[in-house]
């Protein structure tokens, strides 16, 4: 036997070895996506029988519809064109202010974030203005702007805007002071310390941040329309509200379920994709 046989024996037993710790891993996340997909089958399941059976024992039968008429009545807004038109207002409006207001609260997170009595002086009217109840803010903005896209588009940026803002700025002052002054010394420009540092210490925060902000976009852009609008998702609940449709009133809530559910499916998957070691704690 020659010198070489043992160490080829100990790498194939090695091997073997990784290649059993890969397949129990793979086995094991099957194993959680099958029990994920079957308790949101079950859950799922069981909301729709409590809909359609239960609901009606806990508040007045006269207004609760049930999952059949709903999704009947959704194949006849789909059918007439109706919900296609709303469905494509509310989602252009939550779209524009979504990518507003991102892009907003990133400038002024990396802005004032770097600077600690410029964020001190900055807070409190942050805090100040995020504590207003925003339902309060609609009408205004419709007196403002008038009933056309500009004040859902701008009620759906400031949801968006605090939120990335707040999240961006807790990211980037989590960098600690000592990583930037040993990489000062190293000779890393400011260029460096931003694109390599910096950035990458508040990636996790900044995408979990914004997949969760186009839920906000959403209801800012309802929120608005329920005000006063002639067109969107939220104008179609509340003129079906207002005729006692309460079929109608059902399918534009499950309609607007679906659509941010579906959006924070996609966003999550890309955030997967882009951070898969990380799992995003979002503030607001």
């Amino acid at each position: 036997m020659t010198l070489a046989e043992p160490a080829v024996r100990d790498a194939g037993q090695a091997r073997a070895v990784l290649d059993r710790v890969a397949a129990d891993e793979r086995r094991h996340r099957r194993r959680q996506r099958a029990f994920v997909w079957t308790g949101t089958a079950t859950l799922g399941v069981a909301l729709l029988l409590f809909w359609q059976f239960g609901l009606g024992l806990l508040v007045n039968p006269r207004y609760v519809s049930d999952p059949v008429t709903v999704v009947g009545r959704i194949g006849e807004l789909l059918a007439g064109g109706e919900l296609a038109e709303h469905l494509s207002v509310t989602i252009a409006e939550a779209g524009a202010g979504f990518v507003i207001g991102a892009c907003a609260g990133l400038v002024s997170a990396f802005a004032l974030a770097g600077s600690r009595r410029g964020y001190e002086v900055f807070e409190p009217f942050l805090v100040g203005f995020y504590s207003i109840p925003k339902i309060a803010l609609a009408p205004l903005f419709i007196l403002w702007f008038g009933l056309g896209t500009t004040p859902k588009v701008i009620m759906a940026a400031l949801l968006v805007y605090f939120i990335v803002f707040v999240n961006t700025a807790t990211g980037i002052r989590g960098v600690r002071p000592d990583l930037l002054r040993v990489c000062r010394v190293l000779g890393a420009s400011r260029r460096d310390l931003l694109v390599k540092v910096t950035l990458p210490a508040a990636a996790p925060a900044i995408v979990a941040s914004v997949r969760i902000t186009f839920t906000r976009a959403i209801e800012g852009a309802v929120l608005s329309e329920f005000v006063a609008s002639t067109q969107g998702l939220g104008y179609l609940v509340a003129r079906a509200s207002r005729a006692f449709d309460i079929a109608t009133v059902f399918a534009g809530i499950v309609v607007i379920a679906a659509v941010v559910m579906t959006a924070n499916g996609l966003l999550r998957l890309v955030e997967s994709r882009l951070l898969p070691w990380h799992e995003g704690q979002v503030h607001g």
